[in-house]
């Protein structure tokens, strides 16, 4: 699967745990503005996102010296709204939040689908986040790329468990485009967990990173 096929199915962290199948990936069409009317405004979803994660899913976040811009904050919040997600039992509340941090292509094709997903077995955890590099890839196009340390996060049946795999590449294909409601904005337009296209890069880097 290409990168771009890739993105479409793999920013939400392992979806089919929580009992569902991957959404097909949408036809390839111009990345689009987002302006279909959303159910509140960008500042609304903006509140409402714990972007530092919630009491069962604490999120640490490390900037690693890189200043944070726009692209950046996007990306973090695209980040948090996934882990936020899928600490849920019912999804529908952070499903209404990403339709304000996603294109049309990224929410229709991968968010949407999972709007009415309930689960029993929600994943929880602390997660530690450490910015690793950001790369201009495409005309208003930017990928900014993260080292995330799940050891502790998932379905942990006991203190003492851990998972096998601590670190991991998350990386979010940042589109800049005008929105609804007038403005120009960073939304995530994809993304892909475990990005192998960036370990000879960052991989090194983020396994000596992660070992909270």
């Amino acid at each position: 699967m290409g990168w771009r096929g890739a993105a479409i199915v793999a920013v939400v962290v392992g979806l089919t745990a929580a009992g569902c199948t991957d959404p097909a990936e949408p036809p390839a069409a111009p990345a689009p503005s987002g302006s279909a009317a959303p159910s509140m405004t960008y500042e609304e979803a903006y509140r409402a996102l714990p972007l530092d994660g919630t009491e069962q899913v604490p999120i640490t976040w490390d900037p690693a010296g890189v200043p944070e811009t726009a692209e950046i904050l996007a990306a973090r919040r695209s980040l948090a709204q996934v882990y936020w997600m899928k600490s849920l039992t019912d999804w529908a509340p952070a499903i209404r939040v990403s339709r304000l941090l996603s294109t049309d292509k990224h929410y229709d094709g991968v968010m949407a689908p999972f709007a009415d997903t309930t689960t029993d077995t929600p994943q929880t955890g602390p997660v530690w986040v450490r910015t690793m590099g950001v790369a201009k890839t495409g005309a208003d196009e930017t990928t900014v790329t993260f080292c995330v340390d799940t050891g502790n996060w998932g379905r942990i049946k006991d203190d003492t468990q851990r998972a096998e795999i601590r670190a991991t590449l998350e990386s979010y294909v940042m589109h800049h485009v005008q929105t609804g409601d007038g403005e120009r904005r960073w939304l995530t337009d994809g993304g892909i967990n475990g990005d192998e296209s960036r370990e000879g890069t960052y991989g090194a880097e983020c396994t000596e990173w992660a070992k909270h």
